[in-house]
């Protein structure tokens, strides 16, 4: 069974081998200094520098998939947020929000989603695309989209005092992200996963994310399945209270940060569960550890194994190896 089958064969609920173990991309993005200085930097603005930092992450920290792009700015970006690219030390990230007020953004960012950094993920995309390892293509949710592109602390007092406004834009936003989520499949995506870290219930606690998330999860993912495209899910921050309204979202696997027990979060989840490796472990922590929690991610019996958030830019090679290296050995007892 080889890496695609694998992980296209676990998000169906087939029986497989084992779990695969994956690092998505996106925001959970496994190009860290020691890889981003092989390919020379350039890995976030060129195609080609995106396609070999891909392939070095699954041939040198041994994750199982290719993902593009390595930051959830692209999208954010071509909205009108200012975004400081990075380097070989430090991620993309938003230096400045749009002031625009939002009847003003969705009227003058009617974006094409083949253009500019979007257009080189997938063309990048297009390069990965092969048979035997799965290409994850990678979208930051709409909440965090919104909250990227405009002030957050707005953004939350409007979800209370202008919830309808603030739902038209979200609206706006998810369609945007459906539209280039989709492109991704033109190009050869074999899997969309969707990163939303700022969805927490600790932030937007259960009523809110019943309203302002569960319908718009539910919009991408229904679009992404009728192209016969699984959907993982990452959520951030404490998500015991919400897990009732995630079955709700019908993706194939929703992932975790560190702090949720898998152990409880299997008991309550439908769906697929993937994670949850401690990513300060990984990132400064000792091979045995690291190994030990990997073990525990496996008798939580959680389905893909997987870093439980963003990883530190300094973390090494070698201990995404010990991770890595451990699930494909298959000795877990």
């Amino acid at each position: 069974m080889n890496q695609k089958e694998r992980l296209l064969n676990v998000l169906k609920g087939d029986q497989v081998d084992r779990p695969p173990v994956i690092c998505p991309g996106g925001m959970m993005s496994a190009c860290v200094t020691e890889i981003s200085d092989l390919v020379g930097g350039g890995h976030h603005s060129g195609t080609g520098a995106m396609v070999s930092a891909a392939r070095k992450v699954n041939e040198l920290a041994g994750f199982e998939n290719y993902g593009v792009p390595f930051c959830l700015t692209a999208e954010v970006e071509a909205l009108g947020a200012s975004v400081n690219i990075g380097d070989n030390l430090v991620e993309p990230r938003i230096t400045q929000y749009n002031e625009q007020p939002l009847e003003g953004i969705m009227e003058n960012y009617q974006v094409d989603v083949t253009s500019g950094r979007m257009g080189i993920v997938l063309d990048a995309i297009g390069e990965l695309k092969n048979g035997l390892v799965p290409v994850i293509g990678n979208v930051s949710g709409h909440i965090s989209t919104a909250t990227s592109v405009v002030d957050p602390l707005e953004m939350f007092k409007m979800l209370r005092r202008e919830p309808e406004r603030a739902a038209r834009f979200l609206a706006f936003i998810n369609d945007y992200l459906v539209r280039y989520a989709l492109e991704m499949v033109k190009a050869g995506a074999d899997v969309i996963s969707i990163s939303d870290p700022t969805a927490t219930g600790e932030i937007l606690g259960p009523r809110n994310f019943q309203k302002f998330a569960v319908p718009y999860y539910q919009r991408i993912i229904t679009a992404l399945h009728q192209e016969g495209i699984p959907v993982i899910l990452h959520i951030c921050g404490n998500a015991g209270n919400i897990i009732g309204s995630l079955n709700e979202v019908e993706a194939d696997a929703v992932s975790f940060d560190s702090i949720v027990n898998m152990k409880t979060a299997r008991e309550g989840i439908k769906t697929g569960l993937m994670g949850n490796v401690n990513t300060q472990l990984l990132h400064t922590g000792e091979c045995e550890k690291i190994v030990s929690i990997t073990r525990n991610a496996i008798h939580s019996k959680v389905d893909i194994v997987a870093p439980a958030c963003g990883l530190s830019m300094a973390t090494s090679i070698r201990n995404l190896k010990a991770m890595t290296d451990f699930v494909k050995e298959g000795s877990y007892h």
